[in-house]
């Protein structure tokens, strides 16, 4: 096995929001981790591997089937299924009994040859799995709390703490009804508060790639496609629609890289890939 690490600084380019499922009055705040700092729990915000993980595939399923020329008739519930399963990994259902020990291996090669989105990112399907060979991290904030859960690297000061990192903005909803009220009726407005990453804010990353031999190549460029094309749209986390989660991307690789060799493979192969699309879609 070959192990590829492509480490990355990442740095806000405006307020970066993802909430976590605790608030603080009416605050939404930050997504937290218990990390041991000094000997001490301590609960430190970051952006989990897996809101990135999920952005790096979206982006990579939306390019891949457009240069397959490969169309989903949503309205047809084979076609929800399969959307469920290249986006979002699968989807959860009741399988037969007589079923469940059933595994279609050939299917299952079919689809790790020629969908080169579930190579990478894995997905179930039809009660199987097929593993990715992509390892996302977290997006660390660089602070003085974290420097032992990062490896140094250029641009990687550590020096502040993260509370100096965080701030928060706030989203106003008014009452565009300004009709008449009777005497004790409320108007309909409401203000939201997020605690979020500062813009500034710089974030270490990684990324592992586990491939092997002959797929090296093409494992390696289409992960670089998958960056890239978030390099072109490059938010994270929510709010992105009013202004937060903008970045500037920079990675380093282990060796020089594109998306030529992902980019061919579509071109060479879009036949092959649109029949193991309708066959997975048949059997989901």
């Amino acid at each position: 096995m070959i192990v590829h690490k492509i480490r990355g600084v990442l740095t806000a380019l405006s307020p970066v929001f993802h909430g976590g499922n605790e608030k603080t009055g009416s605050v939404v705040l930050l997504n937290r981790i218990k990390f041991i700092v000094d000997g001490k729990p301590t609960d430190v915000p970051i952006v989990s591997g897996n809101q990135v993980r999920g952005r790096l595939r979206r982006l990579l399923v939306s390019d891949f089937l457009e240069h397959a020329g490969y169309e989903m008739d949503l309205s047809q519930k084979s076609y929800q299924k399969l959307y469920h399963t290249v986006y979002a990994g699968g989807v959860l259902t009741e399988a037969e009994e007589a079923e469940s020990g059933v595994v279609n291996l050939d299917l299952k090669s079919k689809i790790v040859k020629y969908i080169l989105p579930l190579r990478l990112f894995g997905c179930s399907f039809a009660n199987q799995m097929i593993e990715g060979r992509v390892l996302v991290g977290h997006l660390l904030p660089m602070c003085r709390e974290l420097r032992d859960y990062m490896e140094p690297m250029e641009g990687c000061n550590t020096d502040v703490s993260f509370y100096q990192l965080i701030t928060r903005a706030f989203q106003t909803r008014r009452d565009e009804l300004r009709g008449e009220r009777e005497d004790e009726e409320q108007a309909v407005q409401m203000i939201v508060e997020y605690e979020c990453f500062a813009p500034g804010t710089k974030f270490h990353h990684e990324i592992l790639l586990e491939t092997s031999g002959e797929a090296e190549p093409l494992d390696l460029s289409t992960l670089y496609r998958a960056v890239e094309l978030w390099r072109q749209q490059p938010f994270i986390g929510g709010k992105s629609s009013i202004g937060f989660g903008k970045l500037k991307i920079d990675y380093t690789w282990p060796k020089p890289a594109d998306s030529s060799s992902y980019l061919r493979f579509i071109e060479e192969n879009k036949d092959e890939i649109t029949g193991v699309l309708d066959e997975l879609r048949g059997v989901l």
